[in-house]
Protein backbone atom coordinates (compact mmCIF):
# COMPACT_ATOMS: atom_id res chain seq x y z
CA UNK A 1 0.00 0.00 0.00
CA UNK A 2 0.64 3.45 -0.37
CA UNK A 3 3.34 5.07 2.36
CA UNK A 4 1.21 8.13 2.67
CA UNK A 5 -2.04 6.06 3.23
CA UNK A 6 -0.04 3.66 6.11
CA UNK A 7 1.24 6.80 7.97
CA UNK A 8 -2.28 8.25 8.10
CA UNK A 9 -3.73 5.27 8.96
CA UNK A 10 -3.24 5.72 12.84
CA UNK A 11 -5.68 8.51 12.37
CA UNK A 12 -8.84 6.60 11.28
CA UNK A 13 -8.02 4.12 13.59
CA UNK A 14 -7.92 5.90 16.05
CA UNK A 15 -11.38 7.43 15.19
CA UNK A 16 -12.75 3.37 15.10
CA UNK A 17 -11.14 2.66 18.37
CA UNK A 18 -13.24 5.81 20.02
CA UNK A 19 -16.60 4.11 18.41
CA UNK A 20 -16.88 6.62 15.01
CA UNK A 21 -16.28 5.24 11.47
CA UNK A 22 -13.31 6.64 9.06
CA UNK A 23 -12.51 6.40 5.67
CA UNK A 24 -10.09 7.96 3.01
CA UNK A 25 -12.09 10.04 0.38
CA UNK A 26 -11.74 11.85 -2.56
CA UNK A 27 -8.78 12.48 -4.82
CA UNK A 28 -6.30 11.17 -2.71
CA UNK A 29 -8.42 7.41 -3.58
CA UNK A 30 -8.91 8.44 -7.11
CA UNK A 31 -5.14 9.31 -7.38
CA UNK A 32 -4.04 6.16 -6.09
CA UNK A 33 -6.53 3.92 -8.35
CA UNK A 34 -4.40 6.26 -10.98
CA UNK A 35 -1.36 5.66 -9.92
CA UNK A 36 -0.24 9.23 -9.91
CA UNK A 37 1.23 11.24 -6.76
CA UNK A 38 -0.52 11.57 -4.08
CA UNK A 39 -0.30 15.28 -2.88
CA UNK A 40 -2.62 15.23 0.34
CA UNK A 41 -4.96 12.40 2.18
CA UNK A 42 -8.21 13.54 3.24
CA UNK A 43 -10.57 11.54 5.45
CA UNK A 44 -14.26 11.50 6.15
CA UNK A 45 -15.54 10.89 9.72
CA UNK A 46 -18.77 10.26 11.66
CA UNK A 47 -16.61 12.31 14.44
CA UNK A 48 -18.65 15.60 15.24
CA UNK A 49 -15.58 18.52 14.75
CA UNK A 50 -15.65 18.66 18.65
CA UNK A 51 -15.14 14.71 19.07
CA UNK A 52 -11.79 15.17 16.63
CA UNK A 53 -10.65 17.94 18.32
CA UNK A 54 -11.24 16.00 21.91
CA UNK A 55 -9.76 12.85 20.97
CA UNK A 56 -6.17 14.14 18.82
CA UNK A 57 -3.95 16.22 21.11
CA UNK A 58 -2.87 18.34 18.26
CA UNK A 59 -5.71 20.03 16.08
CA UNK A 60 -6.72 23.25 14.04
CA UNK A 61 -10.04 24.58 13.63
CA UNK A 62 -9.48 25.45 9.98
CA UNK A 63 -13.24 24.82 9.02
CA UNK A 64 -15.85 23.60 12.22
CA UNK A 65 -18.38 25.11 10.65
CA UNK A 66 -18.10 23.20 7.63
CA UNK A 67 -17.48 19.92 9.74
CA UNK A 68 -13.44 20.09 8.81
CA UNK A 69 -10.35 19.84 11.58
CA UNK A 70 -6.80 19.66 10.86
CA UNK A 71 -5.12 16.61 12.73
CA UNK A 72 -1.66 16.92 13.31
CA UNK A 73 0.11 13.25 13.30
CA UNK A 74 3.27 12.97 12.66
CA UNK A 75 4.55 16.09 11.49
CA UNK A 76 1.58 15.47 8.49
CA UNK A 77 -1.68 17.47 8.85
CA UNK A 78 -4.71 15.50 7.44
CA UNK A 79 -8.22 17.05 6.67
CA UNK A 80 -10.71 14.88 8.80
CA UNK A 81 -14.38 16.29 7.43
CA UNK A 82 -17.54 15.35 9.50
CA UNK A 83 -19.92 13.48 6.86
CA UNK A 84 -22.70 15.63 6.17
CA UNK A 85 -25.25 17.00 3.81
CA UNK A 86 -25.64 20.34 2.30
CA UNK A 87 -28.70 22.64 1.14
CA UNK A 88 -28.54 24.81 -1.74
CA UNK A 89 -25.65 27.09 -3.32
CA UNK A 90 -26.66 30.28 -2.91
CA UNK A 91 -23.70 32.09 -3.99
CA UNK A 92 -22.63 29.64 -6.18
CA UNK A 93 -19.35 28.57 -4.35
CA UNK A 94 -20.91 27.21 -0.60
CA UNK A 95 -24.03 25.59 0.43
CA UNK A 96 -26.19 28.04 2.78
CA UNK A 97 -26.41 25.59 5.13
CA UNK A 98 -24.63 21.87 6.45
CA UNK A 99 -25.74 19.24 8.18
CA UNK A 100 -23.61 16.54 10.00
CA UNK A 101 -25.09 12.92 9.16
CA UNK A 102 -23.43 9.78 10.23
CA UNK A 103 -24.12 7.80 6.52
CA UNK A 104 -21.17 7.70 4.18
CA UNK A 105 -23.24 6.99 1.50
CA UNK A 106 -24.74 10.61 1.85
CA UNK A 107 -21.92 12.43 2.08
CA UNK A 108 -20.10 11.14 -0.97
CA UNK A 109 -23.26 11.44 -2.91
CA UNK A 110 -22.56 16.01 -2.56
CA UNK A 111 -19.37 15.49 -4.47
CA UNK A 112 -18.99 16.69 -7.99
CA UNK A 113 -17.76 13.31 -9.99
CA UNK A 114 -17.78 9.96 -9.40
CA UNK A 115 -13.99 9.24 -9.15
CA UNK A 116 -14.33 12.22 -6.47
CA UNK A 117 -16.50 10.30 -4.66
CA UNK A 118 -14.95 6.97 -3.75
CA UNK A 119 -13.37 5.98 -0.25
CA UNK A 120 -11.22 3.30 1.13
CA UNK A 121 -11.64 1.83 4.62
CA UNK A 122 -8.83 0.83 7.02
CA UNK A 123 -8.32 -2.56 5.31
CA UNK A 124 -7.89 -0.33 2.25
CA UNK A 125 -11.20 -1.78 0.81
CA UNK A 126 -12.74 0.54 -2.36
CA UNK A 127 -16.33 2.12 -1.44
CA UNK A 128 -17.97 2.92 -5.00
CA UNK A 129 -21.31 3.83 -4.86
CA UNK A 130 -21.79 5.77 -7.80
CA UNK A 131 -19.19 3.92 -10.40
CA UNK A 132 -16.19 6.16 -10.30
CA UNK A 133 -13.85 2.98 -10.41
CA UNK A 134 -15.56 1.83 -14.07
CA UNK A 135 -15.49 5.69 -15.07
CA UNK A 136 -11.72 6.35 -14.31
CA UNK A 137 -11.10 2.41 -15.76
CA UNK A 138 -13.05 3.69 -19.06
CA UNK A 139 -11.20 7.85 -18.85
CA UNK A 140 -14.65 8.94 -18.66
CA UNK A 141 -16.06 12.20 -16.48
CA UNK A 142 -19.47 12.14 -15.03
CA UNK A 143 -21.34 13.35 -12.21
CA UNK A 144 -22.19 12.04 -9.21
CA UNK A 145 -25.99 12.65 -9.62
CA UNK A 146 -27.78 15.08 -11.99
CA UNK A 147 -25.58 17.55 -13.90
CA UNK A 148 -27.82 20.03 -14.02
CA UNK A 149 -27.82 20.43 -10.42
CA UNK A 150 -24.26 19.72 -9.81
CA UNK A 151 -23.71 22.69 -11.98
CA UNK A 152 -26.12 24.85 -10.60
CA UNK A 153 -24.73 24.17 -7.09
CA UNK A 154 -20.89 25.91 -8.31
CA UNK A 155 -20.34 26.31 -11.59
CA UNK A 156 -16.98 26.44 -11.15
CA UNK A 157 -17.26 22.72 -11.26
CA UNK A 158 -17.73 22.99 -15.13
CA UNK A 159 -14.02 24.35 -14.89
CA UNK A 160 -12.81 21.42 -12.88
CA UNK A 161 -14.50 19.19 -15.48
CA UNK A 162 -12.45 20.57 -18.24
CA UNK A 163 -9.20 20.20 -15.87
CA UNK A 164 -9.47 16.84 -15.52
CA UNK A 165 -10.31 16.14 -18.83
CA UNK A 166 -6.90 17.25 -20.01
CA UNK A 167 -5.12 16.57 -16.88
CA UNK A 168 -6.23 12.65 -16.94
CA UNK A 169 -6.47 13.05 -20.95
CA UNK A 170 -10.00 11.80 -20.23
CA UNK A 171 -13.20 12.25 -22.24
CA UNK A 172 -16.82 14.10 -20.41
CA UNK A 173 -19.70 11.54 -20.92
CA UNK A 174 -22.87 12.89 -22.98
CA UNK A 175 -25.16 14.03 -20.08
CA UNK A 176 -22.44 15.55 -18.35
CA UNK A 177 -21.08 17.83 -21.18
CA UNK A 178 -24.92 18.56 -21.84
CA UNK A 179 -25.25 20.29 -18.87
CA UNK A 180 -21.94 21.76 -19.50
CA UNK A 181 -23.48 23.56 -22.10
CA UNK A 182 -27.01 24.44 -20.02
CA UNK A 183 -24.86 25.71 -17.36
CA UNK A 184 -21.80 27.54 -18.94
CA UNK A 185 -23.33 31.19 -18.28
CA UNK A 186 -23.24 30.56 -15.02
CA UNK A 187 -19.48 30.86 -14.86
CA UNK A 188 -20.02 34.38 -14.98
CA UNK A 189 -21.45 34.70 -11.52
CA UNK A 190 -17.44 32.71 -10.05
CA UNK A 191 -14.92 34.85 -9.45
CA UNK A 192 -12.09 35.61 -12.33
CA UNK A 193 -9.60 34.11 -9.50
CA UNK A 194 -11.28 30.80 -9.24
CA UNK A 195 -11.66 30.20 -13.19
CA UNK A 196 -7.93 31.19 -13.67
CA UNK A 197 -6.57 28.96 -11.24
CA UNK A 198 -8.48 26.01 -12.74
CA UNK A 199 -7.74 27.46 -16.41
CA UNK A 200 -3.86 27.29 -15.80
CA UNK A 201 -4.10 23.93 -14.27
CA UNK A 202 -6.23 22.60 -17.83
CA UNK A 203 -3.11 24.25 -19.61
CA UNK A 204 -0.67 22.16 -17.48
CA UNK A 205 -2.81 18.74 -18.20
CA UNK A 206 -1.57 16.67 -21.14
CA UNK A 207 -4.29 17.49 -23.39
CA UNK A 208 -5.00 21.71 -23.05
CA UNK A 209 -5.66 21.68 -27.14
CA UNK A 210 -8.06 19.04 -27.32
CA UNK A 211 -9.95 20.49 -23.93
CA UNK A 212 -9.82 24.19 -25.56
CA UNK A 213 -11.55 22.58 -29.02
CA UNK A 214 -14.01 20.82 -26.77
CA UNK A 215 -14.74 24.10 -24.50
CA UNK A 216 -14.62 26.10 -27.97
CA UNK A 217 -17.68 23.53 -29.25
CA UNK A 218 -19.58 23.96 -26.43
CA UNK A 219 -19.24 27.49 -26.08
CA UNK A 220 -17.73 27.74 -22.69
CA UNK A 221 -14.65 30.09 -24.11
CA UNK A 222 -17.51 32.82 -24.34
CA UNK A 223 -18.20 32.86 -20.40
CA UNK A 224 -14.21 32.84 -19.71
CA UNK A 225 -12.83 36.22 -18.01
CA UNK A 226 -12.29 37.35 -21.80
CA UNK A 227 -13.41 35.74 -24.39
CA UNK A 228 -11.13 33.21 -26.31
CA UNK A 229 -11.12 33.51 -30.22
CA UNK A 230 -8.54 31.22 -31.88
CA UNK A 231 -6.16 33.10 -34.48
CA UNK A 232 -6.67 30.23 -36.63
CA UNK A 233 -8.85 27.36 -36.96
CA UNK A 234 -7.41 24.33 -34.45
CA UNK A 235 -5.04 26.01 -33.66
CA UNK A 236 -5.12 25.34 -29.98
CA UNK A 237 -5.39 21.78 -30.64
CA UNK A 238 -1.93 21.58 -33.34
CA UNK A 239 0.24 23.62 -31.09
CA UNK A 240 2.40 21.51 -28.42
CA UNK A 241 1.15 22.18 -25.32
CA UNK A 242 3.89 19.59 -24.05
CA UNK A 243 6.88 21.23 -24.94
CA UNK A 244 5.59 24.52 -22.24
CA UNK A 245 7.77 23.89 -18.90
CA UNK A 246 5.90 27.53 -16.93
CA UNK A 247 3.39 29.46 -16.62
CA UNK A 248 4.03 32.06 -18.42
CA UNK A 249 4.91 30.10 -21.79
CA UNK A 250 1.31 28.86 -21.22
CA UNK A 251 0.48 32.07 -21.15
CA UNK A 252 1.99 33.21 -23.63
CA UNK A 253 0.87 30.67 -25.61
CA UNK A 254 -2.63 31.76 -25.48
CA UNK A 255 -1.82 35.36 -26.21
CA UNK A 256 -0.01 33.84 -29.65
CA UNK A 257 -3.12 31.74 -30.36
CA UNK A 258 -5.51 33.68 -29.66
CA UNK A 259 -7.34 36.94 -31.23
CA UNK A 260 -6.40 39.72 -28.28
CA UNK A 261 -6.00 43.37 -29.39
CA UNK A 262 -4.57 44.78 -26.32
CA UNK A 263 -1.80 42.26 -24.50
CA UNK A 264 -2.19 43.79 -21.01
CA UNK A 265 -5.91 44.27 -20.81
CA UNK A 266 -6.12 40.79 -21.49
CA UNK A 267 -3.57 39.79 -18.86
CA UNK A 268 -5.74 41.69 -16.41
CA UNK A 269 -8.97 40.90 -17.46
CA UNK A 270 -7.47 37.34 -15.83
CA UNK A 271 -6.51 39.12 -12.70
CA UNK A 272 -3.12 37.64 -12.48
CA UNK A 273 0.02 38.84 -10.32
CA UNK A 274 1.85 41.65 -11.38
CA UNK A 275 5.16 39.40 -11.94
CA UNK A 276 3.21 37.31 -14.25
CA UNK A 277 1.95 40.17 -16.54
CA UNK A 278 5.10 41.44 -16.96
CA UNK A 279 6.63 38.14 -17.54
CA UNK A 280 4.25 37.60 -19.66
CA UNK A 281 4.47 40.92 -21.61
CA UNK A 282 7.92 40.28 -21.90
CA UNK A 283 8.56 37.06 -23.55
CA UNK A 284 5.78 37.82 -26.27
CA UNK A 285 7.99 40.67 -27.13
CA UNK A 286 11.42 38.05 -27.62
CA UNK A 287 8.93 36.09 -29.17
CA UNK A 288 9.61 38.56 -32.38
CA UNK A 289 13.05 38.31 -32.25
CA UNK A 290 13.67 36.43 -35.57
CA UNK A 291 17.31 36.87 -34.96
CA UNK A 292 19.15 36.62 -31.63
CA UNK A 293 22.23 39.07 -30.84
CA UNK A 294 24.28 39.21 -27.73
CA UNK A 295 22.45 42.77 -27.29
CA UNK A 296 18.61 40.62 -27.11
CA UNK A 297 20.56 38.25 -25.15
CA UNK A 298 21.99 41.06 -22.76
CA UNK A 299 18.80 43.02 -22.47
CA UNK A 300 16.13 40.01 -22.12
CA UNK A 301 18.30 37.44 -20.64
CA UNK A 302 18.74 34.09 -21.81
CA UNK A 303 16.05 32.35 -20.01
CA UNK A 304 13.41 34.32 -22.11
CA UNK A 305 15.31 33.56 -25.22
CA UNK A 306 15.43 30.25 -24.71
CA UNK A 307 11.50 30.33 -23.68
CA UNK A 308 10.85 32.27 -26.79
CA UNK A 309 12.54 29.08 -28.79
CA UNK A 310 10.39 26.91 -27.24
CA UNK A 311 7.06 28.50 -27.84
CA UNK A 312 8.45 28.85 -31.49
CA UNK A 313 9.09 25.47 -31.31
CA UNK A 314 5.84 24.38 -30.14
CA UNK A 315 4.16 26.66 -32.82
CA UNK A 316 6.00 25.54 -35.67
CA UNK A 317 6.60 22.12 -34.75
CA UNK A 318 10.05 21.82 -35.22
CA UNK A 319 13.58 20.62 -32.93
CA UNK A 320 14.90 24.04 -32.57
CA UNK A 321 18.07 22.62 -29.87
CA UNK A 322 20.68 23.82 -32.16
CA UNK A 323 19.17 27.32 -31.76
CA UNK A 324 19.13 27.21 -27.99
CA UNK A 325 22.69 25.83 -28.05
CA UNK A 326 23.52 28.85 -29.70
CA UNK A 327 22.37 30.86 -28.04
CA UNK A 328 24.09 29.48 -24.93
CA UNK A 329 27.12 29.91 -26.79
CA UNK A 330 26.48 33.25 -27.38
CA UNK A 331 25.00 34.08 -24.24
CA UNK A 332 28.51 32.63 -22.80
CA UNK A 333 30.66 35.38 -24.70
CA UNK A 334 29.32 38.60 -23.00
CA UNK A 335 31.68 40.43 -20.73
CA UNK A 336 29.25 41.77 -18.36
CA UNK A 337 25.91 40.84 -16.34
CA UNK A 338 24.96 44.29 -16.03
CA UNK A 339 25.98 47.89 -16.42
CA UNK A 340 27.45 47.60 -12.67
CA UNK A 341 30.01 45.16 -14.05
CA UNK A 342 32.03 48.29 -16.36
CA UNK A 343 34.73 49.82 -14.69
CA UNK A 344 33.98 53.07 -15.05
CA UNK A 345 30.18 54.71 -13.87
CA UNK A 346 29.09 58.02 -14.85
CA UNK A 347 30.80 59.95 -12.46
CA UNK A 348 34.27 58.59 -13.69
CA UNK A 349 32.40 60.01 -17.44
CA UNK A 350 32.64 63.16 -15.84
CA UNK A 351 35.88 63.27 -15.04
CA UNK A 352 37.03 61.81 -18.16
CA UNK A 353 35.65 64.46 -20.61
CA UNK A 354 35.05 67.19 -18.39
CA UNK A 355 31.99 68.16 -19.24
CA UNK A 356 28.50 68.84 -17.23
CA UNK A 357 26.07 66.18 -16.83
CA UNK A 358 23.43 66.32 -19.71
CA UNK A 359 21.60 63.86 -21.80
CA UNK A 360 25.05 62.72 -23.40
CA UNK A 361 25.78 60.92 -20.37
CA UNK A 362 23.00 57.97 -20.49
CA UNK A 363 23.91 58.76 -24.22
CA UNK A 364 27.31 57.56 -23.74
CA UNK A 365 26.80 55.02 -21.09
CA UNK A 366 24.70 53.14 -23.43
CA UNK A 367 27.08 53.09 -26.34
CA UNK A 368 29.61 51.89 -24.34
CA UNK A 369 27.41 49.11 -22.79
CA UNK A 370 26.48 48.00 -26.46
CA UNK A 371 30.17 47.69 -27.62
CA UNK A 372 31.21 45.84 -24.45
CA UNK A 373 28.22 43.40 -24.81
CA UNK A 374 29.17 42.84 -28.36
CA UNK A 375 32.88 42.55 -27.96
CA UNK A 376 33.86 45.51 -29.29
CA UNK A 377 35.13 47.08 -26.57
CA UNK A 378 37.40 45.72 -23.90
CA UNK A 379 36.88 45.74 -19.96
CA UNK A 380 40.28 47.34 -19.48
CA UNK A 381 39.88 50.18 -17.72
CA UNK A 382 42.72 51.96 -20.04
CA UNK A 383 40.94 51.00 -23.12
CA UNK A 384 37.80 52.43 -22.05
CA UNK A 385 38.66 55.44 -20.69
CA UNK A 386 40.77 56.27 -24.26
CA UNK A 387 37.30 54.79 -25.65
CA UNK A 388 35.71 57.53 -23.72
CA UNK A 389 38.12 60.35 -25.00
CA UNK A 390 37.46 59.46 -28.53
CA UNK A 391 33.66 59.82 -28.02
CA UNK A 392 31.39 62.31 -29.99
CA UNK A 393 27.65 62.85 -29.20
Amino acid sequence: MNEMFENALPVLKRLEEKGYSAYFVGGCVRDLLLHRHIKDIDIASSARPEDVQRIFPKTIPVGIEHGTVIVRHDSVSYEVTTFRKEDEYKDYRRPSNVWFVDDLKEDLSRRDFTFNAMAMDTSFQLIDHFGGRDDLEHKQIRTVGDPNLRFSEDPLRIMRAWRFMSVFDMTIESKTINAIKDKAHLLKRISTERIAIEFIKLLQGEQPGKVLQFMKKTSVLEYLPTTLQEKTNDSYQKFEWNKLISDDQRWTAILLLSVVSDVRSFLKSWKLPNHMIKKVEILKIAFEIESWSKMDLYCYGLEVALSSITLKSAIEKKDYAHVKERLHELHSEIPIISRKDIPLDGQDLLKITQREPGVWLGKLLEEMEKEIVEGELSLDTAALKDWVKRWEP
